[in-house]
C-alpha cells in the first residue's frame, strides 16, 4: 500500500506515525508533496513529488492524477482545510482518472458543514448538542464580552473575543464573512473521532488543550469521559463523517459540553491521542486495506500529557550535493575503508558495551548496558562509561576505574561483528573481474586487526594498511597510508579508487595523490549525515550500496550508474 500526503507541511510526527504503522499492515511507501520545497515533513517521507503550481490549476490536477496512477497510490491523505475543499471538488475527476486511489475524505455535505461554521452550529443543534448562542451584531443594547470569527476560517485565524461596541465595529469591518456569538467560557477540549468507511464511529479520545500556538495545540492532556466521547461520536456519525475527524467543545461548567467546531481531517494534536494508545494510523491503513481495524484491542491511557518543542530539519546547501555513482570506469585498484563500509560499526559498539557491562557487573554489581545503549542511540559520544556510572550514582573502586578497567575491556573484547550481507559477494566479484583490492583503516591497531580477523576479510585484499601501525600522524586525512598502498601495488593515484563513508576525514588524503573517491551512505550509520568541511574533503561520487560497484555488469573496468539519489 502506497500512501500520499497532499501538502504535507510540518506534519512530521503524523508522517512518522504512519511510517511506523505501514509495514505491519502492508508493504509500501509514504509519499508527500508541498508547494514549498522547504516544508519540513518532505524530509521525513520516503519519496517526494513536485507538483506544479498554482495548486488549483488544471496542470496540477493533471499531474496529480498521473502521479497517483504511475506510483500506484492507494490512499490520499489531506492535512489542511483548503485541501478538503479541493479534493471534494476533484472527486469525480480523481475517481475517473485515478480510480484506485482512495481519498481519506468525508462526504461533500460534511466538507461543507466543516467549512461553514454557521452550518456546523446549526447541524450540531439539530443533533441535540448545545451550541453557542448566535448574536445579531446590529441588535441594540448588546452585552459584552462577545466572540467574533470568520464563518469559513481555520487555525483560529480571526477568532477573537471582543469587549465593547467599538471593538466589535472594528472587527466586523476587518473580518471576512463574520459571525458573532455569545462568549462561551471554560476549557477547550478537542475530541479525536475515528469512523469506519461506512460512517460507524469506532473510537473517540478527548484531549484538553493546555497551551495553543498559532491555532495548534502545543501542550495537552488526554481526559477520558464516556459521556463526552459518546456525544462526539454521535455528532460525527450523525453528520455522516467517515475516517478521522475532530469535534471541538467548550466546558463552561461540570458536565456541560458546548459543541463549537468540526474539522473533517486529522487534528494537529492527534499525536497525543496516538501516544496515548489510539493508533489512528494503523487503524486507518487497516480500513484502507479492507480489514477490520483493531480498535477493540487498544488501551488508551487517560492522563497522558503531550508537551511539544520545536524540531529542526537541516537541508544541506546544494554545493555539498554529490552525484550518485562515479562518471568514470572503475580503475584497476579499489581501496576500501572498513568501519561502516564493510560491516556495521554499531555492531562493534554494541558488543563493546556488552563487554564493558559484563565487567562492571562483575566489579560493581550493576548493569550499565541499557543506559550505555540509550545514550549512544541518542547521539552521545565520548566517555559514556563515566557518565553512566555518575548518573547511576555508582561509586567505583580506586582511581580511574574507567580508564584502568572498562576502557581496556572495550578495546580488548572479542567483537561480535559480521560483514554486511553484500560485502563478500561484491569483493568476490570485483576480484573475479580482475580488480586488485586493498584495505585502509584508522583506529587502534590491535582493535582494527581484531575486527579484521573476526570479519574474515583479509584474504580478499592484496594490501592492508592499518594507519596506526605507521603512526598516529598517518591517520586520515593524512595521505601516508594511501601512498603506501599505491607503492605496494605499483600504481599511480589515478589508477585507484577509495570507497569509504566519512567525508570529515576520509577523502582529502587520497585526493592529494590523485586518487578517485566514492562515498557510501547507508541509513543510520555514524557519518550518514556528515557534511564535507571543505572542497578537498568532498567525495567525487556517492553510492547507497557496495553492489552499485558491480552495475552495469560489463568488461572490467566497469562504469557506475550516474542517476541522482
Amino acid at each position: 500500500m502506497n500512501v500520499f500526503f497532499l501538502n504535507v507541511g510540518r506534519r512530521c510526527e503524523l508522517v512518522e506515525a504512519f511510517a511506523r504503522a505501514l509495514p505491519a499492515v502492508s508493504p509500501g511507501l509514504i509519499w508527500g508533496s508541498d508547494p514549498n520545497p522547504l516544508a519540513p515533513a518532505l524530509a521525513v517521507v520516503d519519496r517526494r513529488i513536485e507538483l506544479p503550481t498554482p495548486i488549483d490549476s488544471d496542470a496540477f490536477i493533471d499531474a496529480l492524477c498521473a502521479f497517483l496512477v504511475h506510483e500506484r497510490i492507494d490512499l490520499v491523505i489531506p492535512t489542511i482545510d483548503p485541501d478538503l475543499v479541493r479534493l471534494d471538488r476533484w472527486r469525480a475527476a480523481l475517481a475517473e482518472r485515478a480510480p484506485d486511489a482512495r481519498l481519506l475524505l468525508s462526504p461533500p455535505r460534511v466538507i461543507q458543514i466543516a467549512r461553514d461554521k454557521r452550518l456546523s452550529r446549526d447541524a450540531f443543534a439539530a443533533l441535540g448538542a448545545e451550541v453557542p448562542e448566535a448574536v445579531d451584531p446590529s441588535a441594540p443594547d448588546l452585552t459584552f464580552p462577545l466572540f467574533i470569527k470568520p464563518a469559513s476560517g481555520s487555525a483560529s485565524i480571526g477568532a477573537v473575543r471582543v469587549e465593547d461596541a467599538d471593538e466589535l465595529r472594528a472587527r466586523l469591518a476587518e473580518t471576512a464573512d463574520p459571525m458573532v456569538e455569545r462568549l462561551v467560557g471554560g476549557d477547550e477540549t478537542t475530541v479525536d473521532v475515528l469512523l469506519d468507511l461506512s460512517g460507524r464511529a469506532l473510537c473517540a479520545v478527548p484531549r484538553r488543550r493546555l497551551q495553543v500556538r498559532g491555532g495548534e495545540v502545543t501542550r495537552g492532556i488526554v481526559e477520558r469521559s464516556p459521556e463526552l466521547e459518546a456525544r462526539a461520536m454521535a455528532i460525527a456519525a450523525g453528520l455522516g463523517c467517515i475516517g478521522p475527524v475532530t469535534v471541538q467543545f467548550r466546558n463552561p461548567a461540570p458536565g456541560r459540553w458546548v459543541a463549537m467546531e468540526l474539522n473533517a481531517r486529522m487534528g494537529g494534536g492527534l499525536p497525543l491521542a496516538i501516544g496515548a494508545g489510539a493508533d489512528w494510523p494503523r487503524w486507518i491503513l487497516q480500513m484502507a486495506a479492507g480489514r477490520e481495524p483493531s480498535v477493540a484491542a487498544a488501551t488508551v491511557h487517560d492522563g497522558m500529557v503531550m508537551t511539544r518543542t520545536d524540531r529542526s530539519i537541516f537541508l544541506p546547501p546544494s554545493r555539498l550535493s554529490v552525484p550518485r555513482g562515479i562518471p568514470v570506469p572503475l580503475p584497476p585498484v579499489i581501496v576500501f575503508d572498513m568501519d561502516d563500509t564493510l560491516y556495521p560499526e554499531a555492531d562493534f559498539v554494541r558488543s563493546g558495551h556488552r563487554a564493558v557491562a559484563e565487567r562492571a557487573w562483575q566489579d560493581l554489581g550493576v548493569d550499565i548496558e541499557p543506559e550505555l545503549r540509550r545514550r549512544f542511540a541518542a547521539g552521545q559520544r565520548g566517555d559514556l562509561m563515566s557518565t553512566v556510572l555518575a548518573d547511576l550514582g555508582i561509586a567505583t573502586p580506586g582511581d580511574d576505574y574507567v580508564g584502568r578497567v572498562l576502557v581496556p575491556a572495550y578495546r580488548e573484547h572479542a567483537p561480535a561483528i559480521r560483514p554486511h550481507v553484500e560485502t563478500i559477494p561484491v569483493l568476490t566479484e570485483l576480484r573475479a573481474r580482475g580488480h586488485r583490492l586493498a584495505l585502509l583503516s584508522d583506529g587502534w591497531a590491535e582493535v582494527q586487526r581484531r575486527k579484521l580477523d573476526t570479519l574474515g576479510l583479509a584474504p580478499f585484499f592484496d594490501e592492508i594498511v592499518i594507519t596506526d601501525e605507521i603512526g598516529r600522524d598517518a591517520w586520515k586525512p593524512s595521505p601516508r597510508g594511501f601512498q603506501r598502498i599505491l607503492d605496494a601495488l605499483c600504481v599511480s593515484g589515478d589508477e585507484a579508487l577509495y570507497v569509504s563513508d566519512n567525508p570529515l576525514k576520509d577523502f582529502a588524503g587520497p585526493h592529494q595523490l590523485g586518487m578517485r573517491t566514492l562515498r557510501i551512505v547507508r541509513p543510520g550509520t555514524e557519518h550518514g549525515q556528515a557534511l564535507a568541511p571543505a572542497p578537498e574533503h568532498q567525495p567525487q561520487g556517492l553510492v547507497r550500496s557496495l553492489a552499485e560497484l558491480l552495475a552495469p555488469a560489463r568488461e572490467c573496468p566497469a562504469r557506475l550508474p550516474t542517476t541522482r539519489p
